[in-house]
């Protein structure tokens, strides 16, 4: 799981830099229109390469798909009922966009509506394993739920990447990693759209010299060609391209990219030596290292408010670098404690609710992002040294509640060990 959140993670380092840029310099209807058009290639990718499964992941049984219901065959129905799913997720979208349909408060119809998922499936969850478990079982089940809340506090955390931590680098930071190398005049063209055209094009033409001679090099020393080619692309954009708040979220991805190939040797090495950790261990330290990312920007909100100018762009560098190492701890063996945890036949649906709960936390992690709210008057300078204060005060929470719930975390560890049943 390490080695698949970095492939997924290469595609949101491009997307970070190719779209925020794209959007901000250009047109945001570029930025979604270069998203677009790779989630096209994607799609076709993906269909190309489907014989390489060599059957995985095809329908266990084919023959009921071909099943007629409701006057169609059922694989056409499932298609037809998802279509159909987009609309009533489209409106939801646009009513939580534009404050429709509040209840009272900060009540709106998506809250509700989350809420009432939330109810049902932890519902149908104490019903199963209840009902549905033997002991072992119920306690394994048990345990991927402690892991998936675990995941839960931490995405809390984590998303604050996508507000606060954009609205206090846009406020308060410098964003150039290197500004001496920035290009001002005019609006350089992101290479790293070459980048993302040449790796599927890569991997189709790797491929097919492949099948025709498997014992070949050429293949392979081609797609590391292309690899390195793409890489230097790719640290052009980021030294030489003008930063923005937005496009400054590339650094995540950057980070797990960087970090996933280390930590799947990190645990292989310890598991060779019996000394590789348990995963609610693992998942402790991920909320340890999630209340830790906030420090280096605690401390940037306090020196914007001593000296009333910018903070350096590496405050935020490290920030993400804490943040990341606590992600790989975290995420990737809680999406593998899913696939073991997991009773075989509500495999998906567990899965479902590690989504969830991901899902759920976007929003306390908004309201949490509340708090830091600044309100500037039109015609009006904002105010550093007390936007600096507000920032400063919402990292120390999220510091605290970050390291209050690994403490939490640390002290349950061995009980969920012995709960998971020899599962590693």
């Amino acid at each position: 799981f390490s080695l698949f959140y970095a492939g997924i993670n290469l595609g949101a380092l491009f997307a970070s830099l190719v779209c925020g840029y794209l959007g901000e310099a250009y047109g945001w209807k570029y930025g979604f229109g270069a998203a677009g058009i790779g989630m096209l290639l994607g799609l076709g990718l993906f269909l190309w390469g489907q014989k390489y499964l060599h059957g995985h992941a095809e329908p266990r049984e084919p023959a009921s798909l071909r099943e007629r219901v409701l006057g169609m065959p059922r694989e056409w129905l499932i298609y037809a009922g998802a279509i159909a799913g987009v609309l009533p997720v489209a409106w939801l979208m646009w009513a939580a966009a534009n404050g429709a349909f509040s209840l009272g408060g900060q009540v709106t119809l998506a809250t509700l509506l989350m809420l009432v998922v939330l109810g049902g499936v932890l519902g149908w969850f104490g019903w199963f394993v209840l009902r549905h478990c033997t002991p072992v079982q119920r306690q394994q089940m048990l345990a991927l739920m402690a892991l998936i809340f675990m995941a839960l506090v931490f995405f809390t955390l984590y998303e604050q990447t996508y507000g606060s931590w954009v609205t206090f680098t846009d406020r308060l930071m410098t964003k150039d990693i290197v500004p001496s190398l920035v290009i001002r005049e005019g609006t350089p063209w992101p290479w790293s759209i070459i980048a993302l055209l040449l790796a599927p094009l890569s991997f189709v033409v790797a491929s097919g010299m492949s099948d025709r001679d498997p014992a070949s090099r050429a293949p392979r020393a081609m797609f590391i060609g292309v690899v390195l080619l793409m890489l230097a692309l790719l640290l052009r954009d980021c030294l030489v391209l003008p930063q923005t708040a937005g496009s400054l979220t590339y650094l995540g991805a950057l980070f797990l990219v960087l970090l996933a190939p280390l930590f799947a040797t990190l645990w292989g090495a310890l598991g060779k030596r019996g000394l590789d950790p348990s995963k609610p261990f693992k998942s402790a330290l991920g909320l340890m290292f999630a209340g830790l990312s906030f420090i280096p920007l605690a401390w940037a909100a306090q020196q914007v408010g001593a000296s009333g100018q910018m903070a350096s762009v590496w405050w935020l560098v490290l920030a993400y670098l804490v943040l990341e190492i606590g992600e790989m701890c975290l995420s990737p063996v809680g999406l593998s404690a899913v696939t073991q945890l997991s009773m075989p036949r509500v495999v998906s649906l567990m899965m479902g609710t590690w989504f969830l709960a991901t899902a759920f936390s976007e929003m306390l992690a908004a309201q949490f992002g509340k708090l830091a709210a600044i309100e500037v008057p039109e015609g009006e300078a904002m105010d550093l040294a007390a936007a600096a204060g507000k920032y400063a005060d919402l990292f120390w929470l999220m510091t605290w509640i970050g390291l209050g719930c690994a403490a939490v975390a640390f002290v349950v560890a061995p009980l969920l060990k012995r709960m998971m049943h020899g599962v590693r």
